[in-house]
């Protein structure tokens, strides 16, 4: 994942109501450029004429990569193609718990409502007395593709293969599964690209020759800078840089020209072009996409691997057990594991080559090491999901309903789906162009959306809304190395010194986040989404309002309190906790003396583009006012996005603000275990909390199947977190998705929709009016 682009995208972008990329955190959300616009302007010209059919939804999207192949498309608006034309074995609920019995179907309830989900499989999942885990996966036996082939687990089998294929280089992570055998089975061999990067641009190696390393260096280098400047681009498109100068600035580098910036991008990373490398700067296209333009027809040559050692004919831990079954064996349970299960079932017929399949022999439908006919089919998807892929034409793809769904036949026949700009998705809703779209929701959105309906709502006879929460949540955050008391960040003084501090903050939330955001954010309690199956209810056993007990542990507040004694309660419990810290008052109750190691003064970084726009700026500012009537100094210094990133990846920073994106699977180890603290693992844990309670019991939580449990367990991590005050939960906000009222039929849009279960989630019984 691209760090820069999530922090700065869901950091800045997010926090002024923009949507948050990490869908597709590697490309932009905007297309901003002329020719796009022009685009766009001639396919709504196209679309206008069918949007009145009843058989044709238009819905409005951003630009597509044209990567619309099950196994590497990369920007969310390529995925959503694939999600509407391809199927995979499993499917998930509205938590985005993986459904086990789809082929029956499952009942599971949520919000209240029981509600059954159906896919093409079913899994089982056995752990073992020695550790290991199998998982029996068993699939439909009367799925068909659109093209009228009927599908089996070889067709699983081969898409498997393809993701655990050494030169593979989409997204997927099948790989870092523990997967009997898998490094075996990729290990013996690299893609020529890596053994030429390893050697270096001053060698050769030995198993390229002195032309092919010349030419690939040649292409790197021009690759490289143009990399450079579609960074530049993207920051003048989406931050109002003036030139490149600016915008590389803002990026966190220093440079008048593209190959000064490719130099200083080398220093970085060395030749590194994994998303830990260099496409850690990525903006809105990849560094390997550059690098296949300037190799031209060499690039398939230079993606194919080459026999570097030993490398194991199959991966023993894939195991067809019939037609329509398979075991995956794993070696170790890993909780996340079952989220991979959910394989492509992609047609060997159409993406490999079916002479080339011999499953007894060792033969998977390619070449081992040759994925050029895979990535031949990249721009043309075929599959068995519910529509079939029609052309992509002028900033248009088309779709048309697939007779042969496993749920029956789409109701609407056609689906197009339009290039446009984010700025346009609701205006072309209210004007008749556009059918349905999910616009970033701003105040503006709102404003607008309102307006258009006669009763002045979000939900009316022009357009309906459906607000989701985001898959993800804002938070404050606190450096536990650089705010503490003496040398040891852990304990009970350090604690209580950054407890004063979030104590303050904390009940400024709700008034601050409901002018900021109204009823498109709510405030929450504890570190995690309230999308995720493992977040803390209020009505569970245990729940309470985060920093809402002294340093005694007793209640702060108490019903019937106003909100300016509310405010006084909190100050007067921050005394408290600083004077536990250490701290001296005079008889007017101002700090005299701050403890060794701690001081009277800290500043928090909030990027909020030098105007405080930004949720957690008003949060922060109304702490300081009350703290400095105690002679406490918090400075808000509102900062370019730059800035705030080199302090957080340098964890130089004392307090600051960002927001986190959630996953399926709640696993807490990148963000709060102590491996990833100090700059060390993924340094990611920039509260650089070190704590050997917390670790044991995150590796706990990981290594159990039982929700129940890792739920429990979960909320034990939340109390920790928390008692060392380095993180103030501050909002889960909202996405959105608007209808029109008048030509969709919304009554069939899904009921409760989520972060996992869309607006296309039922597409098949979705009608036009």
């Amino acid at each position: 994942m691209n760090n820069k682009i999530m922090k700065l995208m869901a950091l800045v972008l997010a926090l002024v109501m923009v949507v948050s990329m990490f869908a597709g955190c590697k490309k932009a959300d905007d297309a901003t450029t002329t020719e796009s616009n022009d685009v766009t302007t001639e396919s709504n010209e196209t679309t206008e004429n069918n949007s009145d059919k009843a058989d044709t939804l238009v819905f409005a999207t951003s630009t597509f990569g044209q990567k619309f192949s099950t196994f590497f498309a990369t920007t969310a608006y390529d995925q959503d193609v694939v999600d509407l034309t391809t199927g995979g074995l499993l499917t998930a609920d509205r938590e985005g718990n993986i459904v086990r019995n789809g082929i029956e179907g499952e009942t599971i309830p949520y919000n209240g409502t029981d509600y059954t989900y159906y896919g093409m499989g079913d899994v089982e999942v056995v752990e073992n007395d020695d550790g290991t885990v199998d998982y029996n996966l068993t699939m439909r036996d009367d799925i068909v593709f659109s093209d009228g082939e009927p599908a089996n687990i070889d067709d699983v089998i081969f898409g498997i293969y393809v993701m655990a294929d050494p030169t593979y280089d989409g997204s997927s992570t099948i790989y870092a599964v523990p997967i009997e055998g898998m490094d075996e089975y990729r290990g013996g061999m690299e893609a020529l690209t890596n053994v030429i990067l390893e050697a270096g641009p001053d060698a050769v190696s030995e198993l390229s020759n002195k032309e092919d390393t010349e030419y690939f260096w040649n292409a790197f280098n021009a690759a490289g800078e143009k990399f450079c400047q579609s960074i530049a681009d993207y920051v003048i498109a989406n931050y109002g840089a003036e030139d490149f100068k600016s915008a590389v600035e803002m990026w966190g580098y220093e440079a008048e020209d593209t190959a000064t910036m490719w130099q200083q991008i080398i220093a970085n990373y060395g030749y590194d072009i994994t998303d830990n490398g260099i496409n850690a700067e990525v903006a809105d296209k990849d560094f390997s996409e550059f690098l296949n333009e300037e190799l031209g027809d060499k690039a398939d040559m230079y993606a194919a691997g080459v026999s570097t050692g030993d490398s194991a004919a199959n991966i023993s831990g894939i195991e067809r057990t019939g037609d329509y079954s398979m075991t995956v064996h794993c070696t170790k349970f890993d909780a996340t594991a079952i989220y991979n299960m959910s394989f492509p079932i992609a047609p060997l017929h159409y993406y490999g080559d079916p002479s080339a399949y011999d499953y007894e022999n060792n033969k998977f439908g390619f070449t081992k090491g040759d994925l050029s006919v895979v990535k031949s089919k990249t721009s043309q998807p075929l599959g068995c999901g519910p529509y079939t892929f029609d052309s992509y034409e002028n900033g248009v793809v088309t779709l048309v309903a697939n007779p042969s769904y496993f749920k029956g036949e789409p109701k609407i026949k056609y689906i197009r789906m339009v290039e446009s700009v984010d700025a346009d998705y609701v205006p072309g809703i209210q004007s008749g162009t556009f059918d349905l779209a999910l616009p970033s929701i701003s105040a503006d959105t709102v404003k607008a959306l309102e307006d258009g309906n006669s009763n002045g709502e979000l939900s009316g006879d022009v357009t309906t809304t459906a607000l989701v929460d985001y898959r993800g949540y804002g938070y404050i955050g606190i450096n536990a190395d650089v705010v503490k008391v003496g040398s040891d960040s852990s304990s009970d003084a350090s604690k209580d010194l950054r407890k004063a501090l979030m104590t303050v903050m904390a009940i400024h939330r709700d008034t601050v986040i409901d002018s900021y955001y109204g009823e498109r954010a709510a405030v929450i309690q504890y570190p995690i989404s309230n999308t995720s199956w493992a977040a803390p209810r209020p009505t569970d056993e245990g729940y309470e309002n985060c920093y809402s007990r002294d340093v005694d542990g007793n209640p702060i507040y108490t019903d019937g309190m106003t909100e300016e004694e509310k405010y006084d309660a909190a100050l007067q419990a921050a005394v408290g906790f600083l004077k536990a810290a250490g701290y001296t008052f005079d008889d007017n109750g101002v700090i005299t003396a701050a403890p060794e190691g701690a001081e009277t003064s800290y500043e928090m970084l909030v990027p909020g583009s030098g105007q405080g726009d930004h949720p957690a700026y008003g949060v922060a500012l109304a702490a300081s006012e009350q703290l400095k009537t105690i002679g406490f100094d918090l400075v808000v210094s509102d900062v370019e996005a730059s800035v705030w990133n080199d302090s957080l990846e340098a964890n130089t920073a004392q307090l600051w603000c960002a927001a986190w994106q959630a996953t399926a699977d709640p696993d807490m180890y990148q963000v709060y275990y102590s491996a990833n603290a100090h700059g060390e693992g993924t340094n990611s844990n920039h509260y650089q909390i070190t704590d050997s309670e917390l670790d044991t019991l995150i590796v706990d939580a990981r290594s159990s199947s039982d929700n129940a449990y890792r739920k429990a367990t979960y909320k034990t991590c939340f109390d920790i977190i928390l008692d060392w005050g380095v993180e103030l939960p501050l909002y889960q906000r909202k996405d959105c998705t608007v209808a029109s009222t008048v030509r969709v039929n919304v009554d069939t849009l899904p009921k409760d929709m989520t972060p996992y279960w869309g607006w296309n989630a039922e597409i098949e019984t979705l009608e036009m009016n």
